[in-house]
């Protein structure tokens, strides 16, 4: 959600700078302006990269955790565990299937939130070397 956001700044801002350049390739507008929205949307991108990445971090590790454990109580407490009854297996399994389908996720929502962040980084610094 937060990524979304800040991507729909990105290009509100990026077509008021289209706007602003115009059909005759004049610019017409306000650099500064123009300037300050892409560093604060910029900032707010570091700073939602920074909380996003602890949050993953968390996730990404409880759910290594939860595996851990779910193939430790399968292996070493089968009695317990998956040999009681039918019951028990499939809960088990689908324990184990679902926990690393949100440890799939999460790998994948870290992946596309670092190109994000990489991308609006690289289009910063082509922004404010262009226009000094």
């Amino acid at each position: 959600m937060v990524t979304s956001v800040l991507y729909d700044q990105f290009r509100a801002l990026n077509a008021d700078f289209h706007l602003a350049v115009g059909r005759s390739g004049q610019f017409q507008g306000s650099v500064r302006e123009l300037r300050r929205r892409h560093q604060k949307l910029t900032q707010s991108v570091e700073n939602a990269d920074r909380f996003m990445m602890i949050g993953n971090v968390c996730g990404f590790g409880f759910q290594i955790m939860n595996l851990i454990f779910i193939l430790y109580c399968a292996i070493f407490y089968r009695d317990e565990t998956i040999s009681g009854d039918a019951w028990s297996a499939v809960m088990y399994a689908y324990w184990l299937v679902l926990t690393l389908v949100f440890l799939t996720l999460t790998a994948c929502q870290s992946i596309v939130i670092n190109h994000v962040v990489c991308f609006v980084r690289w289009k910063h610094r082509i922004f404010c070397t262009s226009y000094r």
